[in-house]
């Protein structure tokens, strides 16, 4: 029964790199950078929100390299020659404070994550 267990629980485990707190302000931007291997150019990259990385909603993905593409408020595009890919979050809201992944997939074993926390605090610098 205990290698049973160890089998399955192998089978969810995610290569996370790191994790990383980000802090915005609401009605700003905040430029998120996601680092991976050099191996894992050629992948596709992703930006997903949720508790868990094995269980987040894609917000954004590409496969395409060194091109920005955009999905409303969120922007990705993947530097190839730096081994990042960098996400844009535009228009903060409250809303927007939560879990997210920044994820290479890789067809034939678990996907590497980055986890990052992201904190959105009212800009009130200008109220009247």
């Amino acid at each position: 029964m205990r290698i049973l267990l160890i089998v399955i629980l192998l089978a969810f485990m995610t290569g996370c790199l790191s994790s990383f707190k980000v802090t915005g302000y609401s009605g700003g931007t905040v430029i998120i950078y996601c680092h991976y291997y050099t191996e894992e150019r050629s992948h596709e990259k992703y930006f997903c929100v949720g508790k868990y990385s094995w269980r987040c909603k894609d917000i954004i993905r590409t496969g395409l390299k060194n091109t920005w593409v955009h999905r409303g408020r969120f922007s990705l595009y993947d530097n190839t020659g730096g081994n990042y890919f960098k996400v844009i979050i535009r228009q903060l809201t409250r809303q927007d404070e939560g879990t997210y992944w920044c994820g290479v997939d890789k067809p034939t074993i678990p996907d590497s994550y980055t986890k990052v926390e992201l904190d959105v605090k009212e800009d009130d610098c200008c109220e009247k």
